[in-house]
This record gives structure tokens, C-alpha cells and sequence, in this order.
């Protein structure tokens, strides 16, 4: 059975049978693959994966680089 969503970060279409995450952030809600969630926040860290949780309910997939 296919989930609804893609993944937030590569767009591929997210399977009930493969290792996934929902994120809930505020009113947001994105679906990741397991392993894209883990690349994304070792490439950049807590700020990248609230924003592709926004965007990511939003349908836009492209995280902006922060800097602290």
C-alpha cells in the first residue's frame, strides 16, 4: 500500500513498507524517508529539517543553508 505523500526532501513517493518519519511542526505536518531524515539533519541539522517540515507540507522541497 502506497502512502499519499512524497518525501519532503527527495520527492520520491514514501511506501507504507519502508522506514518513514511524519513530522508535525505547529499546523505542519511532512513525510520523509527514514534515511533522507537522517541526511538531512547531518547536512543541516535541527534548523534544516523544521524548515523542510514547513515546506514540506507546502509541497516546495528546496532547504535554504543557514548560517548561526
Amino acid at each position: 500500500m502506497a502512502m499519499q505523500r512524497n518525501c519532503a526532501r527527495c520527492e520520491r513517493k514514501v511506501k507504507a513498507e519502508e522506514n518513514w518519519l511524519q513530522a508535525h511542526l505547529w499546523a505542519s505536518n511532512a513525510v520523509f524517508h527514514w534515511n533522507c531524515f537522517i541526511a538531512l539533519m547531518k547536512e543541516h541539522g535541527e534548523q534544516g529539517a523544521e524548515q523542510a517540515a514547513w515546506k514540506g507540507s507546502r509541497g516546495a522541497t528546496e532547504i535554504r543553508e543557514t548560517k548561526p
